[in-house]
């Protein structure tokens, strides 16, 4: 109804019916007063607006938006839309509303995802669910867009505005639309106009200046080396053959197909030798605090557009629907498509860290180091710790928390060390993990 009413009613509008409630509550006794004159004459306005509003509102248009490669949570954002009046008549007087795909949750997810701090809201707005349900529709829209007044269209040529927003929240914005709207001849009801235009725009997580942790970056052996990987490494695998470049060295060159089909074809190696790194990331709400998950997904980010992966591979891993393990770097897939990733990721309750340790034990040795990012400590946490430990690979665990000396407690009970664990309060991320 909110909806309806803000693309429906113009400020005008909104006055008058303002207007006519308050006329009526005080002008009830008519025998005392003849403020209900007003309330007569604003709904007889009210009515003959929303009369002419039922004439129809049509003409010929054609909308392109021009949207930016990726956006980030929380950087100030402008774009374009180009509008092209394909109809005979100039048109005047335009609102341009940007439409989002529906983006009211489905209601399992509206009993299953707790707004952050719903626990310090009071017993009435936990049961009715209202502030869950508004912050659900607010996450699923990503921005909120602000209605465009447009310059007056000529008839057959095209014009540009700009859009300006802040992405709220992580993923994907999808657009199903514009609706044009119009005033009508007494200014206070909207006729309205959509017209289709189905497109998409990434709002990545937002990201911090992190001091990189001081890993070892020594080089392990992967026999077979991985596919598409550069050669950088020590020492090569032969992989396959390709027709011969300019440029190629003479010494790769296949010369038994040379003398066989007097053509150059060059030999394909893959490297065997080069330094990996692994980096799980924690997807489960152990405090039902979704805001600890976003902490957690925004380092894993700063993390992943920071890290030299030219020179390196890194596996993210972590816990979803299945175990999902994504790598990026010497040759494999570039730093931005492991931020897409990250930026569509949700959180889970009832899919542990500790699921990973199946798939950790057998290649653990594979890794140079290792970078794990917990929303808690639990004995999944531990477990994974002490592998890397016992394996000898070089590990750095964050640990993010509601309260950060209560953690360190925790965890110095259960650990006789605290050695390369560190402790982050959630919220104060770049205090605890920036530069110093």
């Amino acid at each position: 109804m909110r909806f309806w009413r803000k693309r429906h009613f113009t400020p005008a509008g909104v006055m008058m019916m303002t207007a006519i409630l308050l006329s009526g509550i005080f002008g009830f006794n008519i025998l005392k007063t003849n403020v209900y004159q007003v309330m007569a004459f604003g709904f007889s306005a009210m009515a003959v607006s929303m009369v002419l509003s039922l004439v129809p509102f049509r003409f010929k248009v054609k909308i392109n938006r021009i949207l930016p490669d990726y956006a980030t949570i929380g950087d100030k954002l402008n774009y374009e839309i180009e509008i092209t009046n394909l109809s005979s008549k100039p048109q005047k007087g335009l609102i341009l509303y940007e439409d989002l795909h529906d983006p009211r949750p489905s209601f399992k997810t509206l009993l299953s995802r707790k707004e952050p701090f719903e626990h310090l809201r009071n017993a009435w707005d936990r049961k009715i669910l209202y502030f869950r349900w508004q912050w659900l529709i607010q996450k699923n829209s990503k921005a909120r867009f602000n209605p465009v007044e447009l310059p007056d269209l000529p008839a057959g040529e095209t014009i540009r505005v700009t859009v300006r927003f802040v992405p709220c929240y992580r993923g994907y914005i999808h657009f199903s639309g514009s609706t044009f709207a119009r005033p009508d001849a007494m200014g206070l009801f909207n006729r309205l106009l959509f017209v289709k235009k189905v497109q998409k725009m990434l709002v990545l997580p937002k990201r911090y200046q992190l001091e990189s942790p001081d890993l070892i970056s020594a080089r392990h052996h992967h026999p077979g080396g991985i596919s598409l990987a550069a050669s950088i490494g020590n020492c090569d695998e032969f992989m396959s053959l390709r027709q011969y470049r300019p440029g190629d060295p003479l010494r790769n060159v296949h010369w038994r197909t040379f003398a066989k089909n007097n053509e150059l074809v060059i030999k394909e190696f893959e490297d065997e030798y080069f330094v990996r790194h692994a980096l799980i990331l924690d997807t489960f709400l152990s405090s039902g605090n979704e805001n600890l998950f976003e902490d957690a997904v925004s380092i894993a980010s700063s993390y992943v557009s920071s890290m030299q992966l030219y020179e390196s591979i890194l596996d993210l891993m972590f816990v979803g629907n299945q175990i999902y393990s994504f790598s990026s770097g010497r040759g494999l897939a570039c730093s931005e498509k492991m931020l897409e990733i990250l930026a569509c990721v949700e959180p889970f309750e009832d899919k542990t860290v500790y699921e990973l340790v199946p798939v950790l034990q057998p290649c653990i040795k594979k890794f140079s180091g290792s970078i794990c990012i917990f929303s808690g400590w639990e004995p999944g946490h531990k477990k994974i710790y002490q592998m890397f430990k016992q394996a000898l690979v070089p590990v750095f665990v964050i640990v993010l928390t509601e309260d950060k000396l209560k953690m360190e407690k925790k965890i110095s009970l259960d650990m006789s060390e605290m050695t390369h664990i560190k402790v982050v309060q959630s919220g104060q991320i770049e205090q605890g993990l920036g530069f110093v």
